[in-house]
């Protein structure tokens, strides 16, 4: 089975996220553009795990979201892996607050004592909004930047709870499906 945990968004700002694809589209940038659904802030990737250790995964993340208050969540400007100029995935980046950095934190070690390989990159958390084609050319991501620079999501998301996400992989891309809803610890 193929596990990440998340923060989902209600629907309307998933749409409002999912928009901001629509002004990159419209420039002729190539991508597979994420659908309003598929908007979410993944904070730790598992890939495939046996069906087995759900339950030892779910509790870890009832645990961990179990020690951490609600937090409010911001987003900023919209960038590129590897760089803007050559990007293989385009995103919308997310405020790293300590709350996110500590919960990250959380999960790596507590997944880390069932053997799930941390990651090693630093993290920096984004919403993805679209991945390109291998064969696209450079060439056609010159306004990338420009373009982005004038897009912005100016909502703050009041964080509650974190979800166990199934991911499963299909010809129309991935379809993900919420396993577990772990809520954040008491408010005061």
């Amino acid at each position: 089975m193929r596990l990440f945990v998340a923060v989902n968004y209600p629907a309307r700002l998933r749409q409002k996220i999912a928009r901001l694809c629509r002004p990159l589209e419209e420039a002729g940038i190539p991508g597979r553009w994420t659908e309003p659904d598929e908007v979410h802030l993944t904070l730790k990737f598992m890939g495939e795990v046996p069906n087995s250790e759900v339950d030892a995964i779910s509790s870890v993340l009832v645990e961990v979201a179990g020690r951490f208050r609600p937090f409010d969540m911001r987003f900023g400007s919209i960038g590129a892996f590897p760089s803007p100029r050559r990007p293989r995935v385009v995103w919308l980046g997310v405020e790293p607050t300590p709350a996110l950095r500590f919960i990250k934190d959380d999960l790596e070690r507590r997944f880390g004592e069932l053997d799930i390989p941390r990651e090693e990159r630093p993290y920096q958390p984004h919403v993805t909004l679209g991945r390109v084609p291998h064969e696209a050319e450079a060439g056609e991501f010159r306004r990338l930047e420009e373009i982005a620079r004038s897009l912005k999501i100016t909502d703050e998301y009041r964080v509650t709870h974190l979800d166990l996400m199934q991911s499963k992989l299909g010809p129309a891309g991935a379809v993900h499906t919420r396993l577990v809803a772990a809520r954040l610890g008491k408010r005061g």
